[in-house]
């Protein structure tokens, strides 16, 4: 029989990457756990790993959450959410006999400062430039051992490819001959020493009860309102969505995913985003209530796998995922050989921000966005395919796209999001008939949006 350390051993054989060559102190007095991507307490391969790695050596782990008002877009929106996440997440994992700081410092500072007492420094895998330099630069500068651990997809992109894929259907074809190596239950570990009681003061230390102490102590943007109406925050929320979508929406996905008149949708993708839940749960939550070859199921897991690890893919191995740049060269030629076509409308980015377009069917979209944090995936493709329309150079279109994008969506600023909207600019796609201002990248009207669902419907909740 294998033991149970074999079995956690091969469980993160294939999650936890070495990212220095420095040595583990033994003389430490903790395993520090620098949280950031995978913001909860179970299905957390890479707070496993933490205690795991503690428990051989005998220490007690730390685990770290660092906020900064010094981000990109650092608005309400998204900071309450992620903090009503976050303080959760802290009372949970201090259940399990676990210290959780929340420090005011940047992720390289305060990751720097907690190493130089830690025996090593775990951190769990985002995709995105910004976050993976950050873990460079701390393994660089830090004297201790580094690992970082996979715990945002079922299958880690480099084991299926070395290199961006083009299209999702080669993706889907690799991942379907090794999913069911990797959909394993994610151990729960006890540690062996608590570090409840480990005495830290640390002048940037946040020590708040509730989530408004929080935004008040952050010089952070206050003009985009908070959407706690729509989306609250927390691995409780996510577990409740989850729970409804496959008791009552999982049957008729496939026939209403795209109609955003009628709810069908998960809506766990702000969740997934800030790691409030893992997408290995999700699925394995879903086949233990249906069959795999599902139709709906099916469908599902395309949505939920193959795209989001497909958008992953294409973050990792193309640097200029959320720039013009990074779209397929037959897109940008063709897309440039028709920018001297004439355009009936050409908008500012403030009118396209205040939804002040002639398109009602658009006006609505963007005002989901800006009231709700999220547009339905159906009509975020067609408000970002009009953008190349009503601009005069799709490159600007592209960074529009971003900045609304980035700016007002709980689940922006992600591989899912630039992988969306790089596809609305060929990405992904094949050529097709040419036209004006497209060429030969994928269009979409308004007349596609009523063959789909009842627009006028959409139009009545968005539009007065």
């Amino acid at each position: 029989m294998i033991s149970f350390i074999a079995m956690l051993e091969k469980m993160f054989e294939e999650r936890v990457i070495r990212l220095n060559h420095k040595p583990e102190d033994i003389e430490g007095s903790y395993v520090l756990y620098c949280m950031e991507a995978s913001q909860r307490e179970d299905f957390n391969h890479a707070l496993e790993f933490s205690i795991y790695k503690a428990n051989s050596l005998k220490k007690p782990v730390l685990v770290a959450f660092f906020i900064t008002d010094k981000y990109k877009f650092s608005n309400q929106r998204y900071y309450r959410f992620m903090i009503e996440g976050i303080l959760k997440t802290k009372e949970r994992i201090e259940s399990r006999g676990i210290k959780f700081l929340i420090l005011k410092d940047d992720f390289v500072n305060g990751s720097l400062k907690l190493s130089k007492n830690a025996c090593l420094v775990v951190f769990d895998r985002n995709y995105l430039k910004t976050q993976r330099a950050w873990r460079r630069k701390v393994s660089d500068l830090c004297d201790v051992a580094t690992y970082e651990v996979e715990s945002d997809v079922l299958v880690p992109v480099e084991y299926l490819y070395q290199k961006s894929v083009p299209y999702a259907y080669l993706y889907r074809n690799a991942l379907e001959k090794v999913l069911d190596r990797f959909l394993v239950e994610v151990d729960t570990l006890q540690p062996e020493i608590k570090s409840n009681d480990l005495d830290f003061n640390f002048e940037n230390q946040l020590n708040f009860d509730n989530v408004e102490d929080f935004i008040n102590s952050l010089n952070i943007d206050k003009s985009v309102k908070s959407v706690e109406n729509f989306y609250k925050g927390g691995s409780d929320e996510a577990y409740r969505l989850l729970k409804d979508f496959i008791e009552r929406k999982l049957p008729f996905y496939k026939e209403k995913r795209n109609d955003p008149t009628t709810d069908y949708t998960s809506n766990l993708s702000p969740y997934l985003h800030f790691g409030q839940i893992s997408p290995l749960k999700v699925v394995l939550e879903v086949f233990k209530s249906y069959d795999r070859e599902d139709e709906n199921v099916k469908s599902f897991i395309n949505e939920l796998v193959v795209w989001r690890e497909l958008s992953r893919n294409f973050c990792w191995y193309n640097p200029y995922y959320n720039q013009y740049e990074g779209i397929p060269t037959w897109a940008k030629e063709t897309l440039e050989n028709h920018v001297s076509d004439k355009r009936e409308y050409i908008y500012s980015l403030q009118e396209l921000e205040d939804a002040k377009t002639h398109d009602e069917y658009w006006n609505a979209a963007q005002k989901e966005l800006i009231i709700t944090g999220k547009i339905h995936n159906y009509m975020r493709m067609y408000w970002a395919k009009k953008l190349i329309e009503w601009t005069e150079h799709p490159k600007k279109a592209f960074d529009i796209a971003c900045y609304l994008n980035d700016k007002y969506a709980l689940d922006g600023r992600d591989p899912n999001g630039y992988g969306g909207i790089s596809w609305c600019f060929g990405s992904f796609d094949r050529p097709w008939q040419e036209r004006k201002i497209f060429g030969k990248v994928r269009y979409m009207s308004d007349k596609s949006l009523a063959k789909k669902f009842d627009v006028k419907n959409y139009l009545r909740r968005f539009v007065k």
